[in-house]
């Protein structure tokens, strides 16, 4: 992670708008405000992964507007790296079985996010070949996760939600 990442991260802070980050900036603002993030323990986590929203945050702003709240979200992910430790004042509002940070929040201008709503299927499919053909992760492991998303439903919308609500202040 290069110092101009950091620096632009801290500069971004400094400024404060209100910003959703997905996975990449997640961590380089985690970093750069003090937090630490590394390699998972558990190794890659590649495919859909259902997210839970902390208890005591159901209902909040961020599913306002939802109609019933539902017990998971489930985001794409792809990464090999993550965030162990939250910067200090920052609140982790989302994990899952695999990542114990999977969405934090400092103050009412950053939120990040582990994995990758913005992705489609389609789109990971293509990381996972890539991933492949580089050597990154086994054929096998790439074809049972290939699987596995197939029979999988994604909810863009619910992300959607999330990000604008949180956008909204």
């Amino acid at each position: 992670m290069g110092l101009e990442s950091l620096h632009f991260a801290t500069n971004t802070l400094c400024h404060g708008e209100e910003r959703a980050w997905n996975m990449f900036w997640a961590q380089v603002l985690c970093r750069a405000l003090g937090g630490k993030i590394g390699r998972s323990h558990t190794g890659w986590d590649i495919g859909l992964r259902k997210v839970k929203l902390a208890e005591d945050l159901r209902p909040s702003r961020l599913v306002g507007g939802l109609k019933e709240v539902p017990p998971f979200f489930p985001n794409i992910e792809c990464h090999q790296d993550e965030v162990w430790e939250v910067p200090i004042g920052a609140e982790v509002i989302a994990s899952s079985d695999k990542t114990g940070v999977e969405m934090f929040t400092l103050g009412k201008h950053i939120m990040g996010i582990q994995g990758h709503p913005e992705y489609t299927k389609d789109i990971l499919y293509n990381l996972i070949d890539r991933l492949v053909s580089n050597n990154c992760i086994e054929k096998e492991f790439a074809e049972h996760t290939k699987s596995r998303l197939e029979m999988a439903e994604t909810d863009g919308k619910i992300w959607e939600k999330i990000c604008r609500n949180f956008l909204k202040g």
